[in-house]
C-alpha cells in the first residue's frame, strides 16, 4: 500500500510540474505577441513590462533620494499575484455565467464601469485562455498606466513608446 501511495504521489508531482511548465511557456508565448489594447500601439506585453520596470527603477532612485521617503513599491511585482488571481476568476466567471463570481463581475461592470478591463461574456472552454490573457494584460495596463497617477511621488509616467518602437 505504501508503494502505491508513493507512486501516486510521484505521478501527481510530475503532472503538476508539467502543467506549471506548460503554463509558463504559454505565458511567455502570449507575452511575446502584440497587446490587444489600442493605446499600447502594438508593443508586446514583455516590452511593456520592461518599460515599466525601467520606469520603476528611475522613480525609486528619484524618490529614495528624498529624505521623507524610503523608496517606491515595485508595482510590477506587486500586481502579479493580484492580476493572476483576477484573471483566473474572470476566466471562471466567463465559463460559468450563472455563478456568484459572474454576478459579482457584472455588478461591478454596472456600478463602476472601466473602459480598460474586458467585459464579461459567456465563452466556451476553448476561449478560456484568450479570456484569461485579455484580462491579465488589461489589468496590468490599467494598474501601471491608467491609474498610475495615484502613485504620487512614485508614479511611473507614460510608456516610452519611442524607445520601444525605435522611432516608428
Amino acid at each position: 500500500m505504501g508503494r502505491f501511495l508513493l507512486e501516486l504521489l510521484k505521478i501527481v508531482f510530475v503532472t503538476a510540474l508539467l502543467l506549471t511548465l506548460a503554463f509558463g511557456v504559454w505565458l511567455y508565448y502570449r507575452g511575446a505577441q502584440p497587446m490587444d489594447i489600442p493605446e499600447a500601439r502594438g508593443i508586446t506585453f514583455w516590452q511593456f513590462i520592461q518599460d515599466r520596470w525601467a520606469a520603476y527603477r528611475q522613480a525609486d532612485a528619484r524618490v529614495s533620494a528624498l529624505p521623507q521617503y524610503l523608496g517606491c513599491r515595485n508595482d510590477v511585482l506587486y500586481y502579479l499575484p493580484l492580476n493572476l488571481r483576477g484573471s483566473f476568476n474572470f476566466a471562471y466567471a466567463s465559463l460559468n455565467p450563472d455563478s456568484k463570481l459572474a454576478f459579482a463581475f457584472k455588478y461591478w461592470e454596472e456600478q463602476k464601469p472601466d473602459e480598460v478591463l474586458p467585459k464579461l461574456r459567456e465563452v466556451n472552454l476553448s476561449e478560456v485562455p484568450d479570456v484569461f490573457w485579455s484580462y491579465f494584460e488589461r489589468a496590468y495596463w490599467r494598474a501601471l498606466v491608467s491609474i498610475d497617477y495615484l502613485a504620487a511621488e512614485c508614479k511611473l509616467g507614460p510608456v516610452a513608446f519611442e524607445s520601444i518602437l525605435g522611432g516608428k
